[in-house]
């Protein structure tokens, strides 16, 4: 076989790009720290490769969310800590006032002090998280969840949502408790009631939070509702019950005259509540039977009845009895708030748990990344020094074999 000059140099030549791409390989590989530069390389190992670089962004985004979750239970049970505080203060209060030798002024001083904790609650209540919602409102965080009106009576306009942040596959831990398990629908010592306005109310009426003043008659009332109607015949008011089991309305109250504008108090089935304002005909003021009563109602009740009731044999005998009752409200009160900042812990703790178990999970993903897809320094030196060695050896040969002639040959 005849070997023309053409095919020396060929060879010659791919011999030193082959070292060089083995020379380049290496120092790439080298360079980026990995064995597996594309899926060309090693498919399966890119294909494992992929699936835990997956996995692994799924835990890092289970994480963010653990974090946002434990900020939010903190800031909640702060929140819980404040209100427990302040019912604890009202609770001295209550006893305070139960004591007869009170005089006026120092009630008076009760009270101014009781309506304080009330307006520090309802603060409390419509706390904002630090992304700027309502920490308290369910689902409807973009408005404060705890309105107050002319009259003073406080309405919860959230929701019963419970927000729940994924941590962990099929795991949705629950961040935050609503205003309404918390500070609303908490039992109460009595029957009791709660105040609305109609829906459809015309007129710029209101109506007080109210309070039970004879208990024995209301009592004759519930579970059965009130509603107070103005303006039918025109420029009367009229009560009538509605029948809890079938809806069936009955008068309790024939049309009584008033003075539209003017404060109304009004005592009827036990029941005592003022309506202000300016009311069109048609307008309806609801009393709600109920066995739940808001937290801040149990506050405002405790302070009408101090504020109201007179200094006589009877007033101390009534003032005695809303005191008592007011106790046991604020009994039932601090032990919802306390339920709800207790059942915090056990989140927190779930959350530290998990949190471990990511990290473990981390760590086997990263081990195996490093056996499959990672680069042996110390082999890769190696193979680097070897293929920097063949190519200087191609290089001088080539060289060699480039200076040869037959001419070289003749003597």
């Amino acid at each position: 076989m005849r070997i023309s000059s053409q095919q020396v140099f060929d060879t010659g030549v791919r011999h030193i790009t082959n070292a060089q791409s083995g020379v380049a390989r290496a120092q790439e590989e080298i360079s980026a720290g990995r064995r597996v530069l594309s899926p060309a390389d090693d498919p399966a190992a890119a294909a494992l490769e992929l699936g835990v670089r997956q996995e692994q962004a799924r835990l890092a985004q289970y994480g963010r969310n653990a974090d946002l979750a434990e900020a939010e239970l903190q800031q909640q049970e702060a929140q819980l800590e404040a209100v427990e505080s302040i019912m604890m203060r009202v609770h001295e209060l209550a006893l305070q006032a139960g004591n007869g030798s009170l005089s006026a002024n120092e009630r008076a001083a009760i009270v101014a002090e009781l309506d304080q904790a009330g307006e520090q609650l309802v603060a409390l209540f419509n706390t904002q998280s630090a992304y700027g919602d309502y920490l308290f409102a369910g689902f409807s965080g973009e408005a404060p969840p705890f309105v107050q009106d002319g009259a003073g009576r406080v309405d919860y306009a959230g929701d019963d949502g419970a927000r729940r942040l994924a941590a962990a596959p099929g795991l949705a831990l629950q961040s935050r408790n609503s205003g309404r398990e918390l500070f609303v629908d908490i039992p109460a010592a009595a029957s009791t009631f709660v105040t609305r306005a109609a829906p459809g109310n015309a007129g710029s009426g209101a109506i007080s939070v109210g309070r039970v003043v004879d208990q024995a008659a209301w009592d004759a009332v519930y579970p059965d509702d009130l509603v107070v109607r103005f303006g039918v015949p025109p420029g009367t008011y009229s009560v009538d019950r509605i029948d809890h089991a079938t809806g069936a309305a009955s008068s309790v109250l024939g049309p009584q005259p008033y003075t539209d504008g003017e404060p109304l108090t009004l005592t009827v089935g036990g029941a005592e509540v003022r309506i202000l304002g300016s009311h069109a005909a048609g307008d309806e003021f609801v009393l709600q039977a109920s066995s739940t009563q808001p937290l801040i109602a149990t506050v405002q009740r405790l302070a009408e009845g101090l504020r109201t009731l007179p200094d006589t044999e009877a007033g101390a005998a009534e003032r005695a009895r809303v005191v008592a009752q007011a106790l046991g409200d604020i009994d039932l009160a601090q032990q919802s708030v306390s339920g709800g900042r207790a059942s915090i812990g056990p989140r927190l703790n779930q959350l530290d748990d998990l949190r471990a178990e990511h990290s473990a999970l981390g760590l086997i993903g990263d081990e195996l990344l490093s056996d499959m897809v990672d680069l042996d320094y110390t082999e890769a030196a190696s193979r680097l020094s070897f293929q920097s060695f063949v190519l200087q050896a191609a290089q001088q040969s080539l060289a060699k074999i480039a200076n040869l002639s037959l001419f070289d040959f003749l003597r």
